[in-house]
């Protein structure tokens, strides 16, 4: 469309608002022709946290933890001997006042650990008053740390 011609036909007001137009469309269609930005990337490998409770925060005793995963599965431990571990299949352990284990490391069935062999994901813990650090931590069927599958948080637990 020649555009000087259209316009030229046109009363005053009228070019304006016109041109206006015109020059809004032509706004959009410059934003639309940019490229937008890529979305941010989501992380491709697996996560562990802490549901409940959160970080920082007291709490009355008992303790209700929820434990949630990404990108990785929790299935209970298989029955009988365990001889080879399930790929990137695990169960939760909870560690109390105590740090996450490097990767390899076998869980000790003892304290300060509390195993989930039976995949679940949630507990209501009994803990004394006073400050806490509480780890969460994968392990393989044979009970051995995974890399990355670590998460720790503090509590205060309310007398």
């Amino acid at each position: 469309m020649d555009v000087k011609r259209y316009l030229a036909g046109r009363s005053g007001s009228r070019r304006i608002e016109q041109l206006a137009l015109l020059a809004l469309l032509l706004g959009a269609g410059a934003c639309a022709s940019e490229t937008p930005p890529a979305p941010a990337a989501a992380p491709s490998g697996p996560r562990l946290f802490f549901v409940e409770p959160q970080n920082g925060t007291t709490v009355k005793s008992p303790v209700r933890l929820k434990f949630g995963v990404e990108n990785f599965t929790i299935m209970p431990v298989p029955q009988g001997t365990v001889e080879t571990s399930r790929p990137e299949m695990g169960h939760h352990h909870v560690g109390v006042d105590t740090d996450c284990l490097p990767a390899g490391t076998v869980i000790e069935k003892a304290a300060p650990w509390v195993h989930f062999g039976d995949g679940k994901d949630e507990i209501d813990m009994q803990l004394t008053p006073g400050p806490h650090k509480l780890a969460l931590q994968i392990g393989d069927d044979q009970h051995r740390t995974i890399e990355g599958l670590c998460s720790t948080l503090s509590i205060t637990v309310s007398e």
